[in-house]
Order: C-alpha cells, then structure tokens, then sequence
C-alpha cells in the first residue's frame, strides 16, 4: 500500500473510492485490507475495474501511457469478494462515448 500504514485515513479511503491506484499498488492489497469493508473494498475495486478498461480501450486504440490495466488482477480480486457478481456497480448508466 502507498500509504505505509495498513489503517486508511478518512482521506485516503476518499482518494481511494476515486482513484484506487494512487493508494493501493495492486488489487489484492483492497482485498487484504483490514480497515475496509467488505462493500468498500468491491466499490474500490469496481472503480479500478472501470479505470483499467479506459486504460485498455487506450491501449487498443494505440493510446497507452504508461502502466498496464491489471485488468485480469481486479477481476480475481473481484471474485473473491464477490463470486455472483451480486453487487450492482454505479457506473453502469455513465456514457462511455459523447
């Protein structure tokens, strides 16, 4: 984790909910944790999964810059926590093209 601290303060749970990358080095760090809940920790990685496939869709379009999406990483990490995939992102209704 960025922070050096296995807590997260209030501001860096905000920080991570908008930008999981800019707190967590990778996935699995959201799942192991302890100071998150389990509804947390899928809200985070489901913001993660959006970032990394806006990043894919880059890449595909000759547009990358910079890290990989760890794409495949937030989906198992996502399955851990979520295995039925029961619980609805709130990004399903944003347009993804103007």
């Amino acid at each position: 984790m960025k922070t050096g601290s296995e807590c997260l303060s209030k501001d860096d749970l905000a920080e991570a909910i908008t930008s999981p990358v800019s707190v967590f080095d990778f996935p699995l760090e959201v799942v192991a944790c302890p100071g998150l809940s389990r509804a947390q920790k899928i809200e985070i990685l489901k913001r993660w999964e959006l970032d990394a496939r806006a990043l894919q869709r880059a890449t595909d379009e000759n547009m990358s810059g910079g890290e990989p999406p760890l794409l495949d990483e937030v989906n198992r990490a996502l399955l851990m926590l979520d295995p039925q995939n029961a619980i609805p992102d709130r990004f399903g209704d944003a347009p993804t093209k103007i």
